[in-house]
């Protein structure tokens, strides 16, 4: 799969810090999924996005920021096919483990995974993204479900017996009269009551599992309802209409686009409840992130981890001399590294530009991308795109030796250690102080605050704390005392409790120097010439706008109640033409889906375009790209997916459309 070069650098999302790491081992999951995407094309069966990853795809556009694995479902009778041909067909390496092919396997679900564990083989690295980890896909079965009290309690019965045997059971057992009494007569009960048997000679563990499994899918597809077993035998939980999962629709997931069940709003909406577009910065089943795991393992194994690890020396926090050089004005000496993070120097370089006392310079520095394991690969200077009052001076163009300036202020703080990018060699931090009596940094994003209870941004903290920029400057400069405190306590844990005092003379909190959040809107020239006849009234005047969306499931699980809401509330914009404009926004891919799979539908959604048109209520937008008419409205309404999570990121007001009002 083709992953964009900058996909891999470290970053903020949503508040969240995504490490170099993370984002390789997304890569890497993204391209299992490929492969099974290629198995599954070709065989005519069907998946969707669920959980997390259908969350991420309906909220985020990708990946939401603080997750770490990839799920899938397939329906019973797929997943099933799909397991018995899928590692013939997949590529050399890759395996599926389940219940049914690997007597190891103890999980309800499958998983396909690109390789046994760890591979720095040149060849794998190349394949997967310069990820050394094994990665993979779990994949849930959907099984048919009928409301039949009577059998579905007795399956329970069976079912949680069967597990709990299981969970008895050496997996290397083979032969039931190893077994003691009391648990041999208890499998033989269970399988006199499910009319099946346990055959000696094969791993007796492995086939309670299976029995277990098929007892969940005892119902046909001409069932009324489709479930996942594991939660609904726990919880009476995770039954839908099987018109939920009948056809599928394609949501953009970070550069390519994934299969969703077409009632997605509404299966997350009864999975996470109602408020699931509102992000909870927690969760999940497993250690954060999944790949500690393996790093741990081989750092244990051959005494180091792939990505290579700044290690805190006391040294670091040893300043050495510097001479001083006699001059009128003192220097300071700015090195960005990239025109995409000026903003966050901005307002310290606009505290000195105009200052007597010093000379201020602001020296674009280059960097390197990485594709293999700690390589340079491509040298990258990025000196256009800064403001043009902020004069440059080349990097080369500076005898930093000779001036020795009394300040520098840096905002790469990694050096050679990031999986994605390093800044030259020549700007390492170690040879930095050695040419500046003060060695500044400040940070080029900005995270959301957070607590000790906000676990894995704590966790992730670690990548772009314990980090040589931070430990070496003489001072470093963040945010919020909330963040300077969240330093120094990661600092101290990294560094030893006798070093706190020197974090907390070296950082400062200065919420001055934030940048400015981004100003809400489009420049003039960038609104298509088409929309302004809607923008402004007779006097010139702008007119409120709101961003109306729907997405394709909803009309079609709810049928003509959705269209007798979309009456009532045109009629609500109709009545108010005069006071705002209506941006309708509708995705391609919905419209698709619709004309192909439910063309009555369509045909019903094309009548109401036809109205909104005639009645001239303001704008259709058929456009993957929302960003304008994101920037333009003032609020939104409509149902729920990331259209509406963009806009609510932006502080604007919104509203879920509830057709039963």
């Amino acid at each position: 799969m083709k992953i964009p070069e900058q996909f891999y650098e470290p970053e903020v999302r949503d508040g969240f810090y995504v490490p170099s790491q993370m984002k390789r081992y997304w890569a890497a999951m993204l391209n299992v999924l490929e492969q099974i995407d290629i198995v599954c094309k070709k065989h005519g069966l069907k998946y969707f996005a669920d959980y997390g990853t259908l969350m991420g795809a309906v909220r985020h556009g990708g990946f939401i920021p603080w997750d770490d694995d990839f799920d899938i479902s397939m329906l019973r009778e797929d997943y099933m096919v799909f397991l018995k041909i899928a590692e013939r067909e997949l590529p050399p390496g890759y395996k599926v483990l389940s219940i049914y092919n690997d007597h190891r396997s103890h999980t309800f679900l499958a998983r396909v995974v690109n390789y046994d564990l760890i591979s720095t083989e040149p060849d794998f690295l190349k394949a997967n993204h310069n990820c050394p980890y094994a990665t993979g896909v779990d994949i849930f079965p959907i099984d048919h479900f009928e409301y039949d009290d009577g059998i579905n309690e007795y399956r329970k019965i069976l079912i949680s017996g069967f597990d709990e045997m299981a969970d008895r059971v050496d997996e290397e057992e083979k032969n039931l009269n190893n077994l003691p009494k009391e648990i041999r007569d208890r499998i033989r009960y269970l399988c006199t009551q499910s009319k099946t048997g346990v055959e000696n000679g094969k791993y007796i563990k492995q086939q309670l599992l299976i029995l277990s499994d098929r007892l969940a899918a005892i119902f046909d597809k001409d069932s009324s309802h489709v479930c996942h077993s594991y939660f609904w035998e726990r919880s009476n939980f995770q039954i839908y209409p099987k018109e939920y999962y009948e056809s599928t629709v394609m949501l953009p997931f970070e550069n390519t686009y994934i299969p969703a069940p077409v009632a997605y709003d509404k299966v997350l909406a009864e999975c996470y409840g109602p408020r699931y577009i509102t992000p909870v910065r927690s969760g999940g089943v497993h250690d954060y992130p999944l790949y500690s795991v393996q790093r741990e393992y081989m750092r244990q194994a051959v005494g180091r981890v792939y990505y290579p690890e700044y290690e805190f020396s006391a040294d670091d926090l040893q300043r050495p001399a510097v001479e001083t050089v006699k001059r009128d004005r003192k220097e300071m000496v700015f090195l960005p590294f990239s025109p995409r993070y000026w903003k966050y120097m901005e307002k310290e370089w606009a505290k000195y530009i105009d200052s007597p006392e010093w000379d201020v310079y602001v020296i674009p520095i280059p960097y390197y991308t990485k594709k293999e394991y700690n390589a340079h690969d491509r040298l990258c200077y990025e000196a256009s795109g800064y403001p043009e009052y902020v004069m440059l001076t080349g990097f080369d163009a500076y005898d930093f030796d000779s001036r020795l300036p009394e300040r520098i202020v840096i905002q790469n703080p990694y050096d050679d250690y990031d999986s994605a990018i390093s800044v030259h060699p020549r700007f390492y931090t170690d040879l930095l102080r050695q040419i500046t009596k003060e060695l500044v940094y400040i940070p080029y994003f900005e995270t959301d605050e957070y607590g000790e209870d906000d676990e894995r941004s704590v966790i992730v903290s670690s990548y772009y704390v314990r980090v040589p920029g931070v430990t070496r400057s003489d001072k470093v400069i963040l945010f919020s005392d909330n963040m300077r405190n969240r330093y120094i306590d990661e600092l101290t844990a990294f560094a030893g409790e006798d070093t706190r005092q020197i974090w907390e003379v070296r950082l400062e909190a200065d919420p001055l120097i934030a940048p400015d959040k981004e100003c809400i809107g489009l420049l003039a020239e960038d609104v298509p010439d088409e929309w302004w006849k809607y923008l402004i009234d007779d006097d010139g005047e702008g007119i409120k706008v709101l961003l109306y969306h729907i997405n394709p499931g909803n009309p079609v699980m709810d049928g003509q109640k959705y269209f007798d809401k979309m009456d009532r509330v045109f009629e609500v914009f109709k009545q108010n033409r005069d006071k705002m404009t209506i941006i309708w926004h509708m995705s391609p891919e919905a419209i698709s889906l619709l004309r192909t799979d439910y063309p009555q539908i369509a045909a019903k959604i094309h009548d109401m375009v036809e109205r909104f048109e005639k009645e001239d209520l303001g704008i259709i937008l058929e456009s993957d790209d929302i960003t304008k008419a994101v920037a333009v409205a003032d609020a939104y309404y409509g149902d729920r997916d990331n259209v509406m999570y963009s806009v609510m990121k932006l502080g604007k007001p919104v509203m879920i459309q509830n057709i039963e009002i």
